[in-house]
């Protein structure tokens, strides 16, 4: 893995700054989906075993360009501009996923018949988005003005080739059982799908200070949305082509209630909006899910900013959500109604102190609880996949200021996730379904850092996972994959 970030600013006179910044990175890994699962269990087998095919590959590259350019107008205005390039290529090419869920299942005794897959994707995303910004009063109000444009351009083209569902069998227990093969497969193209997406948001927001205590912010954004699939089937050599327009306004509201000049409370409630896909029984395209958040805290800026402490309950709730439609018995994914219902309630706690005695401290818990509270597909009350329920995370550093240890610090962190689930939500609409949910174990990982600075440089090392804690995490492709075992690394860093 290769990354580089370099950044440059420019002082284009007194009142305008021009900020580039550039990013790049090639990751080449062998293609590994984990341990797999046997009866929504995860394997009892070793976390270094590998179940992938030596051969197997994924490829991915990123890269980005960005310019932000700021104007001064004076002490109270401001626009800013905002205009970036992303480009994105993955060549994925190895086994399909091991599991329940895959396109063959494990059985108990450790059999598994392995597939092969190939897809390849290239993205590009364009945006500019401008800015301004003022200060003023209209009469005793306070105005904090902000006014925006933004439009965008993705493009994303995928190849997918057609998979080999017979590849070779392996005993996940004992991969001596079986011969395994080593040739690279020829896998005929597929299909291939271009789907750009255009996005126009304008929008106006204004935050009033009532009185030095009371703030009320209300603004509104305009949405034109477009998007297209074009899919090409290589075997009927037919194209499919389907658009979704949408037109969505989106509110903003909150309120701002400051007791002492360091410490806040607030309210506030956004709309949004995400696009589906798919029609409804009539054929016509399935309209946006509107998602409305709401959100109450309390944070505080204590003893110069050295200490702060913030809690965030919230609510986010997709009352609009696409899933099959069931109307006269249909049986069609992409054929869609907007009846159903996602509910995630949380709170969210942050601890820092910083420069105290040489310490900095930070500490953070999340709770969440993300459940379908109304769906004809799925159960309702039933988890959703992925999001653990609670994650705690701390760390502590230390930084010598005297002597000859000056320049040197020590640090550790913590992180403890809980309650976290894989594989895929059960259809109450489908008999026999073989989807279920894949419980997986609570862990905590600990990491040691030590850095010296010495003028422009800084000389650091790192021990992930000091204690070689196991774990896993879950994610959208099927796979559970065992966290990484203790791993060291060195640093320089050099500034110019």
């Amino acid at each position: 893995r290769y990354y580089i970030n370099p950044s440059f600013l420019i002082n284009a006179g007194k009142k305008t700054q021009v900020l580039v910044e550039g990013d790049y990175l090639t990751d080449k890994r062998t293609l590994d989906y984990g341990v797999g699962t046997i009866n929504f269990k995860i394997n009892n087998i070793p976390r270094s075993r590998f179940l992938g095919i030596p051969w197997s590959y994924n490829n991915a590259q990123e890269g980005s360009a960005t310019v932000t350019t700021t104007h001064h107008f004076n002490n109270d205005w401001q626009l800013r501009n905002i205009t970036a390039f992303y480009n994105y290529t993955d060549d994925l090419f190895g086994t399909t996923r091991p599991g329940d869920n895959g396109s063959t299942t494990m059985e108990s005794n450790g059999n598994w018949i392995r597939g092969v897959q190939r897809g390849k994707v290239n993205e590009n995303y364009y945006i500019t988005q401008f800015d301004l910004t003022g200060k003023f009063y209209t009469g005793s109000f306070k105005h904090q003005l902000l006014f925006g444009l933004s439009g965008s351009e993705d493009m994303t083209n995928t190849l997918a080739y057609n998979p080999l569902v017979v590849y070779d069998s392996i005993n996940v227990f004992n991969l001596k059982e079986y011969p395994q093969r080593s040739d690279v497969p020829t896998l005929s193209q597929q299909t291939f799908t271009n789907a750009p997406l255009t996005l126009f948001g304008a929008y106006v927001q204004d935050l009033v200070s009532l009185t030095e205590k009371i703030k009320l912010l209300a603004g509104v954004r305009y949405n034109y949305a477009e998007t297209k699939s074009d899919v090409f089937t290589y075997s009927s050599a037919t194209e499919a082509v389907t658009k979704i327009h949408a037109q969505p306004f989106t509110p903003r509201f909150g309120i701002v209630y400051e007791p002492e000049q360091n410490i806040s409370l607030f309210a506030s409630y956004a709309n949004s909006f995400t696009l589906n896909t798919g029609v409804d029984t009539s054929g016509k395209a399935i309209p946006p899910s509107f998602i409305n958040q709401y959100e109450i805290g309390f944070k505080s800026d204590l003893f110069n900013k050295r200490l702060t402490f913030n809690v965030t309950g919230y609510r986010i709730v997709n009352s609009n959500l696409a899933q099959t439609s069931l109307a006269n018995g249909n049986t069609n994914s992409n054929i869609k109604e907007l009846e159903g219902q996602v509910t995630v309630d949380g709170v969210e706690v942050e601890l820092s102190a910083r420069h105290i005695n040489g310490f900095n401290i930070i500490g953070g818990y999340s709770f969440n609880h993300t459940i379908f509270t109304k769906s004809d597909t799925y159960k309702p009350g039933s988890s959703l996949q992925y999001t653990p329920s609670n994650t705690v995370n701390a760390s502590v550093y230390y930084t010598f200021s005297k002597n000859d240890l000056k320049g040197l610090s020590l640090g550790a962190s913590g992180l403890y996730v809980a309650g976290m689930e894989g594989g895929k939500e059960t259809r109450v609409t489908v008999a026999n379904d073989n989807r279920r949910l894949i419980p997986l174990p609570d862990f905590a990982q600990i990491d040691f850092t030590a850095a010296y600075t010495y003028r422009k440089l800084v000389f650091g090392i790192k021990v992930s996972n000091l204690f070689d804690a196991l774990g896993y995490y879950a994610h959208e492709d099927e796979s559970v994959n065992p966290i990484a075992p203790r791993e060291y690394s060195a640093s320089v860093i050099c500034y110019l």
